[in-house]
C-alpha cells in the first residue's frame, strides 16, 4: 500500500469536531486517581428504544448529527458529550464498547417501531451510535440536544461493555436544566417527577447523570457540550489473543467492483468471535471510524461486524482508505455483547 496519506473529504464542522477529539485525552494519564472519591454510575433500564439487530445502521460511528456522506445534517441544537470509561479503581478501561441512542430534536426515536427505521424521525439522524476506547479509556461523540416525549424527560441511553464481558451495563444521562416543549411551554415530565431518574435511590449516584452544558466556545451555533465518566463496577478482564481488544494491520489494494479500488485486510481469526474494521487513525488512540466491509472482493459492503465459524484465515475488504496506512481490527470473545439487543 503507498505511503502516501489518502485524502478523505468530510464536512468542516465534521472535521473540527474529530480535531476537537484530541482534547478529551488531556488530564487521563493518572489511573486510580482519587479512586476512593469515584461514585459508581448507576445501572438503569436500557429502555424498549434499543435498535434492533437489523436495524443499526452501518455507519454507527461515534457522529450521530450526519448519516454516512450526506452532508445534511439532523436538526436541533448539536451537543457534545466527552468523558472515561473507569474500573472502579479509576483506571481507564481499554477496548470498551460505548454505545449512545437517544430521541431527536421532535422526540422520535429513530428504531422505535419494530419494522425498519422511524419514518416519523429526523431522517439525517443517525439515532446510534457506537465507539471503542482506546489506552486512555476517553470517547466522544457528537450528537443533538436529545428532545421530549410522553412521560420522559430529556435524556440519553447509555450501553457499556467492558473487555471479556458477554453483556452491556447501561445508565441514562439527564440535563441540568428545566425543560421546555418545542412550543415555549414548560413540559409535564421534569427531573423531578421523571421515572427512571427518581428511581436512582443513590443522590451521589443520581447527581452524577445530571449534567451541565456549557456552550462551545467558537462557535455561532448554539453547540453545547459536557463531560461525564462513566464508572463501572465491574473488572475488565482482558483476552490475551492476538491483543486486547484488537490489533493494526495494513490493507492491501485490490481491484474492486467495475474496476473501483479496495482494500483487503487478511486476518486471524478464531472460532465464535466477532470482528470489526475502523479507519482514519488520525487523532492518537481517539479517532477510529466504524468502517463497512465486505467478504468478498467485489460484493456489497453490508455488514460493520462478522462472527466466524471456524479458526482461519479470512479476508475482509472496505472501500475507504486508512490516512495512515493501516487499519484497527476490533474483535469480541464469543458470546459477547457485539452492540445488538
Amino acid at each position: 500500500m503507498s505511503d502516501k496519506i489518502q485524502p478523505f473529504h468530510i464536512p468542516v464542522n465534521r472535521r473540527r469536531f474529530f480535531k476537537s477529539m484530541a482534547a478529551a485525552s488531556a488530564g487521563f494519564t493518572l489511573p486510580g486517581f482519587l479512586a476512593e472519591a469515584l461514585t459508581l454510575s448507576p445501572t438503569v433500564t436500557q429502555g424498549p428504544y434499543y435498535p434492533l439487530a437489523d436495524d443499526i445502521p452501518l455507519d454507527k460511528d461515534n457522529d450521530l448529527v450526519q448519516l454516512g456522506d450526506n452532508l445534511t445534517v439532523s436538526a436541533g441544537v448539536v451537543t457534545y458529550v466527552s468523558g472515561r470509561i473507569l474500573d472502579s479503581t479509576g483506571n481507564p478501561v481499554r477496548g470498551a464498547l460505548v454505545e449512545l441512542w437517544h430521541a431527536d430534536r421532535e422526540g422520535d426515536y429513530s428504531y422505535s417501531t419494530g419494522v425498519g427505521r422511524n419514518s416519523a424521525c429526523d431522517a439525517n439522524f443517525a439515532g446510534f451510535g457506537q465507539f471503542i476506547t482506546g489506552k486512555s479509556g476517553a470517547f466522544k461523540f457528537r450528537t443533538v440536544k436529545a428532545g421530549l416525549y410522553n412521560g420522559r424527560t430529556r435524556h440519553y441511553h447509555w450501553g457499556v461493555t467492558l473487555p471479556g464481558k458477554t453483556t452491556r451495563t447501561t445508565s441514562q444521562t439527564f440535563w441540568n436544566e428545566t425543560a421546555y416543549a418545542l412550543n415555549g411551554t414548560v413540559f409535564a415530565t421534569q427531573n423531578s417527577n421523571d421515572s427512571v431518574l427518581t428511581g436512582i435511590t443513590d443522590a451521589a449516584q443520581k447527581a452524577s447523570v445530571i449534567l451541565n452544558y456549557t456552550a462551545v466556545s467558537g462557535t455561532t451555533t448554539g453547540e453545547v457540550q459536557a463531560s461525564w465518566d462513566y464508572v463501572s463496577g465491574f473488572t475488565p478482564v482482558e483476552p490475551d489473543y492476538p491483543a486486547p481488544g484488537g490489533f493494526v494491520i495494513a490493507g492491501e489494494v485490490v481491484a474492486g467492483p467495475s474496476g473501483a479500488m479496495r482494500y483487503r485486510l487478511r486476518i486471524p481469526v478464531f472460532a465464535g468471535y466477532t470482528y470489526e474494521v475502523y479507519g482514519n487513525p488520525t487523532l492518537a488512540d481517539l479517532e477510529w471510524k466504524a468502517l463497512p466491509f465486505s467478504l468478498t472482493q467485489t460484493g456489497t459492503l453490508d455488514r460493520n461486524k462478522h462472527t466466524v465459524t471456524a479458526e482461519g484465515t479470512i479476508d475482509l475488504f472496505v472501500n475507504a482508505s486508512a490516512s495512515k496506512g493501516f487499519y484497527k481490527v476490533t474483535f469480541r470473545v464469543p458470546g459477547a455483547n457485539t452492540g445488538t439487543p
